[in-house]
């Protein structure tokens, strides 16, 4: 269980924020997209009021009757032109600087959103429940029928079974896969081992030793079906195992993006610890965020004031922008993963809870995770939408009209 727990502790964090954390945090990426979408509107409308002076301008030159217009008129003339296609050249200039210093601070707020999306808060003690009692279900210890069969097969054991190195081979294999401490998992050659071992062991005694005898059918159906749903089980498992590994590799490569955006933009990282990934209040997070935009719109001002840098920290914001991009786009596919494992955990219990076909002791276990995975379903649905968030991240730059 504990790559399980791992995960949850790296990835549920972001799925654990209240809805008014949510919003918190989408309001100020809200509020720079606006603000973006606004100075470029008006920038567009500019030019277009710009392009329709340049066309004036230029037809009332080429129309002009020499013997009308005076060589001081033409002059003023000409003078307005100029000035109106250097106020062209200004606003063509301004316009990806404005929407790429916008876009670069809404790529820093967003970074740090992700970053406060993948540590662990609520949902995980509420997925921890789940997946303890799923865990349970392959503890074959746990099952009185189990323990009530094993009592009478350890009595005949000691009586009459200790000699036989068959029967040994038999009884090394039923204590690896009944003791609470054993790693050995409830399905594969060992189980199977125990199975027919037990089978061919009480054929052959018949009924002389009665109460062993008639409690192996029942006992052999729990194992069996135990078993089952053991192996299926691991396929989903083995499932998280790979979004865990992708999620740490996420969570390292956000980490380093991030330290290194704040290195580029001088944003302290001792501030950042005590100002926002430590922060208890959502405005105290959000104080923050706005602290780095001015940092960040100073910085990119700075360097565009510098005939040395001017205009060559666009490519490097452009470079961070899709770095986040691709971030955002893949949290949010695994996530969209962790949802389709859920739904699988759910499938898997609906197919054995049927108590006509299953042992009754078995599906009572089964049931009863029917509480604690709506619980974690709830709360992750609730909490989060991946799709959304996949469709948002693919458009976050991209101005609305």
């Amino acid at each position: 269980m504990n790559f399980r727990i791992s995960l949850f502790l790296l990835l549920i964090l972001g799925l654990t924020f209240s809805a008014k954390a949510q919003n918190q945090e989408a309001t100020i990426n809200e509020q720079i997209k606006n603000e973006r979408d606004a100075q470029l509107k008006d920038l567009n409308d500019k030019l277009k009021t710009n392009e329709e002076l340049i066309s004036k301008l230029t037809e009332k030159l080429a129309a002009t009757d020499s013997k009308t217009a005076t060589d001081k008129e033409k002059i003023k003339d000409l003078e307005t032109l100029q000035l109106a296609l250097d106020d062209r050249l200004r606003i063509l200039e301004e316009t990806p600087k404005t929407k790429i210093n916008l876009n670069g601070q809404l790529a820093f707020t967003e970074l740090l959103s992700i970053q406060r999306d993948i540590q662990p808060v609520d949902l995980f003690l509420t997925s921890q429940t789940f997946f303890t009692q799923l865990g349970n279900i392959g503890k074959i210890q746990q099952y009185n029928g189990f323990n009530a069969w094993k009592a009478e097969y350890d009595k005949w054991y000691k009586k009459q079974g200790q000699e036989d190195p068959l029967i040994n081979v038999l009884n090394t294999s039923i204590n690896l896969i009944s003791t609470a401490s054993s790693a050995v998992p409830l399905y594969g050659t060992m189980v199977n081992t125990a199975i027919s071992g037990v089978s061919s062991l009480v054929t052959t005694m018949g009924k002389k030793e009665k109460d062993l005898y008639e409690r192996t059918p029942q006992m052999l159906l729990l194992l069996n079906v135990t078993s089952q749903f053991e192996q299926q089980k691991s396929i989903i498992d083995h499932e998280w195992t790979l979004i865990n590994k992708e999620l740490e590799q996420l969570q390292k490569e956000n980490t380093e993006l991030l330290q290194e955006q704040m290195s580029y933009y001088g944003i302290s990282m001792e501030r950042y610890e005590s100002r926002y990934l430590k922060a208890t209040l959502d405005s105290d997070r959000e104080a923050f965020k706005n602290e780095c935009r001015k940092i960040i719109s100073d910085k990119l001002s700075g360097l565009d004031k510098n005939p040395s840098s001017k205009g060559k920290w666009l490519g490097q914001v452009e470079t961070y922008m899709y770095k986040v991009q691709s971030l955002r786009l893949r949290f949010g596919q695994l996530t969209t993963r962790m949802m389709a494992n859920i739904e699988q955990y759910e499938n898997l219990i609906s197919v054995y809870s049927d108590a006509t076909q299953f042992p009754a002791e078995f599906t009572s276990k089964i049931n009863s995770l029917n509480s604690p995975l709506n619980s974690l379903k709830n709360k992750f649905y609730s909490s989060f939408n991946p799709a959304r968030y996949i469709e948002d991240s693919a458009v976050m730059y991209i101005e609305r009209n």
